[in-house]
């Protein structure tokens, strides 16, 4: 009687009733059913089915299952394998409205499982799709080993994620674990936090290829860190064609001194060859000699030049302590007769003796290109070049350093202008520059964990440039 009444309800709900009486129900059976009524003497096997589909997501919703029961029978007692009971005798009305309630959660159930179903689906398209490698690291693990890694990540390393579930990502570093990078990157997995590093990483093939990862941390409801996500992106083409660039702005600026140099050693030859005439024709012993001192002194002046030269673009191979009115005087030597022809006055003001440690040779680039932006923007206008130095602290990072400020009254730099000087191949100077000076200055500087700030004006009678430079006293290269 019972069973008819609940038979009668479902049908009332357009539902198909289905009599298992005396079938075993197969576990696929039950994505076609949305409610399964049953007794005591079933809830086991009812109970084995649930456990036996697992967590398989593609098997869709479990049905709702509902006890059928008397009031005081004790296998009511509990909710842990059943949504509902139905406590007998009930009346009709009484088991319609209850398989109706049950019905309607069930349902809505459904709706955000299957909702959510698809949104994962999508997701793991995405993943699938996109063109940048993918990885998931367990955060909640030792050793944040690999879960996931997406097809993309595969194709660009040559690893199967079966390969490699399981382990630390450090395996694509090879031999390479000194990387300046690497330190970063452990920084900020320590911290927690963001992060965008550039790793010489090796396939597996052995070939090497230059990886952009930008590491993100992933945490739940309550806040707790439970993975990192991984976007590897291949710029060794990238890396390849910046490293040309530097090479090529080396070759331009070794074009620049040169042409500098030149223009400083011909003045003092030319008044050598005077001088060395004059005291050939001359009968006079002293007069001649206070020719041939004034011909030598002409020539240490070449000499000095020469000697500043080679040293310039002599390469550090590691970072040193360097006197920074040493490295000034050696920029300056080169441009001094030329600022000087031109009728630009030379102000130095030094506040500091203190020695730095830093890669001599790119810092004397970084300041040779700032007094050379400064000399050409001075062109025609006889002005001032400032140059000072001074102890000072990065208030973002409380890092304590020297900055280096040169300062020019040439006519400034337009406001819309600024944001832009830093890029490759942008310049102000028309055909006389190649917008690849201050652009490898910036890096050299960050590179050196210093920053290179610029403040300009343009209104009358108080415009000018001013680049100041910091860089702290361990100025080591990245």
């Amino acid at each position: 009687m019972n069973r008819r009444l609940v038979e009668s309800a479902s049908v009332h709900l357009d539902l198909v009733p289905v009599m298992l009486t005396g079938q075993r129900l197969e576990p696929s059976a039950l994505a076609d059913l949305e409610m399964i009524v049953i007794d005591v003497d079933r809830l086991e096997e009812i109970r084995s089915l649930i456990s036996s589909r697992g967590e398989d997501l593609s098997d869709g919703v479990l049905p709702a299952v509902i006890l059928a029961t008397l009031p005081d029978d004790p296998s009511a007692q509990g909710t842990d394998s059943f949504d509902a009971v139905l406590a007998f005798p009930m009346t009709p009305a009484q088991i319609s409205a209850q398989l109706s309630v049950i019905l309607l959660a069930h349902r809505a159930f459904a709706r955000r499982y299957h909702s959510a179903l698809e949104e994962l689906h999508l997701n793991r398209r995405i993943f699938r799709s996109v063109t940048s490698g993918i990885s998931v690291a367990s955060a909640t693990r030792p050793d944040l080993p690999l879960i996931y890694v997406n097809p993309a990540f595969e194709v660009m390393t040559g690893y199967r994620l079966e390969e490699i579930a399981g382990l630390n990502c450090r395996f694509l570093q090879g031999e390479e674990r000194d990387q300046p990078a690497l330190t970063v990157l452990r920084e900020a997995i320590l911290a927690e936090r963001e992060v965008v590093v550039i790793l010489k990483n090796f396939r597996k093939d052995g070939t090497f290829f230059w990886n952009e990862l930008s590491l993100s941390p992933i945490r739940n409801r309550d806040g707790e860190l439970t993975h990192f996500v991984g976007i590897q992106t291949d710029v060794t083409a990238r890396v390849e064609f910046e490293a040309a660039l530097r090479e090529s702005e080396k070759l331009a600026a070794v074009g620049r001194l040169a042409s500098s140099i030149a223009h400083e050693i011909n003045n003092p030859l030319e008044s050598i060859v005077n001088l060395v005439y004059l005291a050939q024709r001359s009968d006079n012993l002293l007069e001649a000699r206070n020719y041939l001192q004034t011909a030598d002194r002409e020539l240490q002046r070449v000499k000095l030049i020469t000697s500043q030269s080679l040293r310039f673009y002599k390469q550090s191979t590691k970072p040193q302590a360097i006197n920074l009115s040493d490295l000034i005087d050696s920029v300056l030597d080169v441009y001094s007769a030329r600022l000087s022809a031109r009728g630009v006055t030379i102000e130095r003001r030094e506040r500091t003796t203190q020695s730095i440690v830093c890669m001599e040779s790119e810092i004397r680039q970084v300041l040779n290109n700032l007094v050379s932006n400064a000399m050409d923007a001075l062109r025609g206008h006889h002005g001032r070049l400032l140059i000072r130095t001074r102890e000072a602290t990065e208030w973002r990072s409380n890092v304590k350093g020297i900055a280096i400020s040169v300062s020019d009254t040439g006519s400034g730099i337009d406001p819309s202008e600024i944001q832009s000087i830093y890029k490759a191949f942008y310049t102000t100077k028309g055909l006389r520059g190649t917008g690849l000076g201050l652009w490898i200055s910036s890096e050299i500087v960050d590179r050196h964990q210093g920053r290179l700030l610029v403040r300009s004006s343009q209104r009358e009678s108080r415009s000018g440039t001013t680049f100041t430079l910091f860089l702290p006293f361990q100025a080591l290269p990245s």
